[in-house]
């Protein structure tokens, strides 16, 4: 074969395979459509849908730093003398709240929790706060006690509970009731972590009424091991951006404490006002009284320097018969999303 021969049956074998290559030629797959996260405003702002889920998420929380001073809020390191405050208090939070929210036959079926990472003289805690569940008006799982969430914390001063006003944490078993013409109600089964109550759980029952302009609640705690407890009434009001409360507490046992009257002796009074000063700037103070004869004030300015971060000094005083007067304050730097 002369190499003109050869060339030509190369160029033509070329040509065959080049054919059977083009027959069978390869295509490149479909890029899978690609889902991008959905707002959900079903059930307020914040949330999204979770992709591939009718279950709608929200993230939220704040960063926190605290320093306090004085002999009320002060860290008291030298306690061999027994001196108050002569130090610094510094601590700082992390705040994670995790929501979830979706449509069924009954109604939303919601989820709350919210998880504190504390750091405090070197110490670091992790906080469960709340982990609970709502459905059709009931709430199952770990938040604060009805006697506190059902009439509120003592205004909005940051240290509202130098008289305190009820439980902080437990498991409860509740069921929530809102009607179209403002009646609301409460019903709390209640298992604290020290309750020591066998197999019968504390009990809330509450009810009120919330209107434009004010709301009345009423309450009762029954602690079983002790079989005692308290009774809560609360009146809040607004005027023009100006708002305003009242609360007072009575212990059915007299002068011991049970798990819901938290406060010295009888009764214990509270009250508060918040007014903007300006619309960056507002003004928020307590007084609070109990059977004791303590008294406590506090004052504070919140000034949100941008939207999302607000800095608070707040100054409180107490005057107790048993150690006298005192002075305490702080300054709260909270950056919220």
């Amino acid at each position: 074969m002369n190499i003109k021969g050869l060339l030509i049956g190369s160029a033509a074998a070329l040509v065959t395979v080049s054919g059977a290559h083009a027959a069978d030629a390869i295509v490149a797959a479909e890029p899978e459509p690609m889902e991008y996260v959905r707002v959900c405003d079903a059930f307020g702002k914040g949330y999204f849908y979770i992709p591939g889920t009718e279950t709608c998420l929200k993230i939220g929380g704040y960063v926190r730093m605290d320093v306090r001073g004085g002999e009320l809020l002060g860290l008291n390191a030298n306690q061999a003398n027994g001196s108050l405050g002569d130090e610094w208090d510094t601590r700082s939070r992390f705040d994670l709240r995790v929501s979830t929210a979706s449509d069924t036959e009954y109604g939303a079926l919601k989820t709350y929790s919210e998880l504190r990472f504390n750091w405090r003289q070197g110490n670091t805690t992790i906080d469960v706060r709340h982990a609970y569940i709502d459905l059709a008006g009931f709430r199952v799982g770990k938040t604060e006690s009805a006697f506190i969430t059902y009439t509120g914390n003592a205004g909005s001063v940051l240290i509202d509970d130098l008289i305190d006003f009820g439980p902080d944490e437990a498991n409860v078993i509740q069921y929530n009731y809102k009607s179209d013409n403002g009646i609301t109600a409460i019903l709390s089964l209640e298992d604290f972590p020290d309750a020591g109550n066998d197999y019968v759980p504390n009990i809330v029952a509450g009810v009120g009424y919330e209107g434009e302009t004010f709301k009345a609640r009423v309450l009762g705690g029954y602690d079983s091991s002790l079989e005692e407890g308290a009774i809560k009434a609360r009146l809040d009001g607004t005027f023009g951006g100006i708002s305003a409360f009242v609360m007072a507490g009575w212990n059915t046992e007299g002068a011991f404490r049970n798990d819901y009257a938290t406060w010295d002796g009888d009764w214990a009074v509270w009250g508060g006002v918040s007014a903007p000063v300006t619309e960056r700037v507002t003004l928020n103070t307590q007084l609070s009284y109990d059977d004791s004869e303590t008294f406590v004030a506090a004052a504070n300015v919140a000034f949100t320097v941008v939207p999302g971060f607000v800095v608070t000094p707040e100054v409180v005083y107490r005057d107790r018969e048993s150690d006298g007067n005192a002075w305490g304050g702080i300054v709260r730097f909270q950056r919220s999303f």
